[in-house]
C-alpha cells in the first residue's frame, strides 16, 4: 500500500513529529508512506525525514497536488491547512483520503462548515486521536459520525537511562505559543519555597514568540533556580534522558506527543486536565493532573515528588508498562492500516 502523509510544515510540532514517527513504521511494516509539506523547502524537521530515509515531496497548488495523490493509494492528511486543498486535489481520482484531527478544537465557523459538507462526500475516514475530541466535534456534525473513529497516537522505542544528578529536573516541551502556557509552570514554580527551589532545575525544549516574555518571567520570579531555555532540540533521547519530571501547562490538547515520548522514556508526567491528557496520565498512577491554570495545585503537586523516591518510581514504572500496553507507534501503525483498509 502507498501512503502520502500531508502536513502544512515541517517547522516542530508534536503533530509533525508524529507523521515522521508513523511513516518510518509503516515503511518497517512493509508499506511505502511518503511525505508531502505545504511549508518552505529547509524547514528543522526535514533533517528527521532524512534520518528515516523517507520520501519528501513539497506544493501547495492544486494542479502539482493532483500529480502526486494520483501515485498513491491514500492520502492521509494530518492539518487543517491542508485539507480543503488535498479535497479539490483528490475529486475523481481512486484514491481514499483520511484526515486526522490532532487537537481538540471544534471548527465551527461558516467557512469550516462549507469544508466539512465536502469532507462528508470525500472522506473515506475523520480520525481523532482521543475519544473525547471525536465527541466534542460529532455534537456539531453528526452527519459524519459513520466516518469518523478514534486512533490512539503513539512513539517509537525510546531510552529509558537517565543521566545522574541531585536535582530533580523538570521539563517543558513544545512551542512558546499563548495555548501551550508555560507562564503557568514558572509561577508554580515561584510558590514553592526556597528551600526546595533548590532542589530542583527547569529546562524548556521549544521556541516561538512568546519565549522571550518566559525567559523575562524566570528571571523576576524564581532567579534562585537553575533554569535552562533548550531551543529546538531534535534528539528525544537528550530531552528526557536529561529529564526526570515532565509538566504540561497547555490549555487544549489533543493526545499529547511530549506526554507519549514521557510514557515511552519511563518519565512521570504532571499535566493539565484537559483534551486527551487524562486518556495517557491517569492520576496517582503513572503521574498527576491538576486543573489548568490552577497555580497552587501545580505547585502542590511538583512539591509532592521532591525526595518522593518510592512514588516517582512506581510511577515511572507504570508509564512504560502503559507505553507498551497501548501506545508503541507498532500499535498505531497496525491501527491505521485498519483504517484504511
Amino acid at each position: 500500500m502507498k501512503i502520502l502523509h500531508v502536513v502544512s510544515s515541517l517547522n516542530v510540532g508534536g503533530a509533525e513529529r508524529f507523521v515522521i514517527d508513523l511513516a518510518a513504521e509503516q515503511n518497517k511494516q512493509g508499506q511505502h508512506a511518503t511525505i508531502l509539506s505545504m511549508g518552505s523547502k529547509g524547514e528543522p524537521l526535514e533533517s528527521e525525514i532524512k534520518r528515516f530515509g523517507l520520501g519528501l515531496f513539497h506544493g501547495t497548488k492544486i494542479k502539482i497536488l493532483r500529480s502526486y495523490l494520483s501515485l498513491f493509494d491514500v492520502v492521509h492528511v494530518h492539518s487543517s491547512y491542508s485539507l480543503l486543498r488535498v479535497l479539490l486535489a483528490s475529486l475523481m481520482l481512486p484514491v481514499k483520503v483520511v484526515y486526522t484531527r490532532h487537537n481538540e478544537r471544534v471548527h465551527n465557523s461558516f467557512k469550516w462548515r462549507l469544508i466539512y459538507q465536502l469532507a462528508r462526500f470525500r472522506l473515506h475516514k475523520m480520525v481523532f486521536v482521543a475519544e473525547k475530541a471525536r465527541k466534542n466535534y460529532l455534537a456539531f456534525y453528526p452527519s459524519l459520525e459513520k466516518k469518523s473513529c478514534t486512533v490512539l497516537n503513539g512513539v517509537l522505542p525510546m531510552t529509558q537511562n537517565k543521566t545522574n544528578s541531585d536535582k530533580l529536573r523538570i521539563a517543558h516541551v513544545g512551542r512558546f505559543v499563548r495555548l501551550k502556557a508555560q507562564h503557568i509552570l514558572i509561577e508554580a514554580i515561584a510558590k514553592i519555597p526556597l528551600k526546595l527551589q533548590e532542589k530542583l532545575s527547569l529546562s524548556f525544549f521549544g521556541t516561538g514568540d512568546l519565549l522571550a516574555h518566559n525567559q523575562k518571567l524566570a528571571n523576576e520570579l524564581i532567579p534562585n533556580v537553575e533554569v535552562n531555555f533548550k531551543g529546538f532540540v531534535t534528539n528525544r533521547d537528550e530531552i528526557y534522558g536529561e529529564s526526570d519530571l515532565l509538566v504540561v501547562t497547555s490549555e487544549t490538547e489533543g493526545l499529547s506527543l511530549a506526554i507519549l515520548e514521557a510514557l515511552a522514556s519511563g518519565t512521570p508526567t504532571i499535566a493539565s486536565n484537559v483534551g486527551g491528557n487524562p486518556e495517557l496520565i491517569h492520576h496517582q498512577v503513572n503521574g498527576l493532573l491538576y486543573s489548568y491554570g490552577d497555580i497552587k495545585e501545580l505547585a502542590e503537586q511538583i512539591k509532592s515528588l521532591i525526595d518522593n523516591k518510592i512514588i516517582y518510581q512506581e510511577y515511572s514504572m507504570q508509564c512504560i508498562d502503559i507505553f507498551k500496553e497501548s501506545f508503541s507507534m507498532a500499535i498505531c501503525a497496525e491501527n491505521y492500516q485498519k483504517t484504511y483498509l
